[in-house]
């Protein structure tokens, strides 16, 4: 789904900011969610994928970070 498509013209480094805003709120979201479920073992399982989700976001917050970071020091 494109929001804004021809609305505005945003910069690269603008365009990454916003998804690595996206990806930080989806994180939080992700930890709330896992912090949330009840301690029962019928949990685990969507405790360990909740975890694992975190993870691949960390990386991918990361890695914008990283992207970003090189695109501002041009």
């Amino acid at each position: 789904m494109h929001k804004n498509k021809g609305v505005n013209k945003m910069s690269l480094e603008e365009r990454l900011e916003q998804v690595l805003d996206s990806a930080e709120m989806a994180y939080s979201e992700a930890y709330s969610a896992r912090e949330s479920l009840p301690d029962y073992n019928a949990n685990e399982s969507a405790r360990t994928t909740m975890s694992q989700t975190e993870s691949y976001l960390d990386d991918a917050i990361g890695d914008l970070q990283d992207i970003i970071k090189k695109l501002t020091d041009l």
